[in-house]
């Protein structure tokens, strides 16, 4: 038995199946949220409503990981042929109902944080909840819980469809920054133009990483019918696709001109410039690497993604508010 099939303890189990590497995609756009409402001069409770939101979405995310797990396993995605990182359900150190029950205790604990998101963000987070939690079990979709409610949704998957790049771009970036932007408003419970402007680098480079896992798995998922768009669209096409994002990032900085949050209105604005070198790094990596040797790359864009929005973060808190107070800040409620 080589290293790479030996059990690793309960907790390093654990520790694997929820795939530590991705979670900064998480973290990232609550803090971009919560930086941009404290900038636009919301002091009530920031900080306590941003450690909820960013509580609810990483238990999201944690149960979409373990639901991943369990059902690219059953649906044979996840076979001997896998490249990429070790999966716990496929390498049989746990059963497939003991991952789907762990995904089920993630997606539970998101639902009781996601009471306290309803109570302080009435309707919109009603929504916001219900569909993460859905959305986490939809993204790889199969027979539990989706088959059980009905028969026809087990064959539904935001993922095999090949959706799951949108789905990301839209959950870990606009729902989760705006989200957590509406949430530090409070009792305003208020969304601005900026933060819907800073949802879309942090959205873009959160869905960089997916598109690293999508061209690594390419060859195993198309055999599944796993129809990501680099299974339907090919390895130039996913390439090209990443170098868009992370360079899409960069220009779309450009955006916040109107809103007086770029270099000509304050010299804090050049800090996410500085990750530049890093990205461009990360763009030479994935057009010079293929399968396995797309591992490192994974948890690299995650890294890439948390020091872009550390920066970006530190700009929008140094850079003097061009709004200066919340009556002239732009609002869209």
């Amino acid at each position: 038995m080589s290293n790479d099939d030996k059990r690793p303890g309960i907790i390093k189990l654990w520790f694997l199946a929820i795939r530590p590497q991705t979670l900064p995609a998480s973290l990232s756009p609550v803090a971009v949220g919560a930086a941009m409402a404290y900038s636009d001069g919301y002091r009530g409770a920031v900080l306590e409503n941003a450690f909820v939101f960013w509580l609810f979405a990483l238990f999201i995310q944690i149960g979409t990981n373990l639901h991943n797990d369990y059902a690219d396993f059953v649906k044979g995605a996840d076979t001997h042929e896998r490249v990429g990182q070790a999966r716990v359900t496929q390498k049989g150190w746990l059963q497939p109902s003991e991952m789907a029950a762990g995904a089920t205790l993630a997606l539970a604990c998101a639902a009781a944080v996601g009471v306290r998101l309803v109570s302080v963000g009435g309707y919109p987070m009603v929504c916001i909840v219900l569909t993460s939690l859905f959305n986490a079990v939809a993204y790889t979709g199969g027979p539990y819980p989706l088959g059980y409610i009905h028969p026809r949704l087990g064959d539904f998957s935001i993922g095999y469809l090949g959706l799951g790049d949108l789905f990301v771009l839209a959950y870990f970036g606009f729902v989760a920054v705006c989200g957590t932007y509406y949430m530090c408003s409070a009792p305003h419970l208020s969304l601005s133009y900026d933060a819907v402007w800073a949802a879309v680098p942090t959205g873009f480079l959160a869905t960089a990483i997916i598109v690293v896992n999508n061209l690594r798995d390419r060859k195993t998922d198309v055999k599944a019918g796993k129809l990501t768009m680099a299974v339907r669209f090919g390895a130039t096409f996913a390439r090209s696709e990443y170098t868009i994002l992370v360079l899409g990032a960069f220009v779309s900085l450009l955006a916040g001109i109107p809103f007086g949050r770029s270099p000509v209105q304050s010299p804090w604005w050049v800090l996410p410039w500085l990750s530049l070198p890093m990205g461009l790094n990360r763009v030479k990596a994935i057009w010079a690497l293929d399968g396995k040797d797309l591992n490192p790359l994974l948890g690299a864009t995650a890294k890439f993604q948390l020091l872009f929005c550390t920066l970006f973060v530190a700009a929008i808190l140094k850079a003097e508010n061009p709004a200066g107070n919340l009556s002239a800040a732009s609002s869209l409620t």
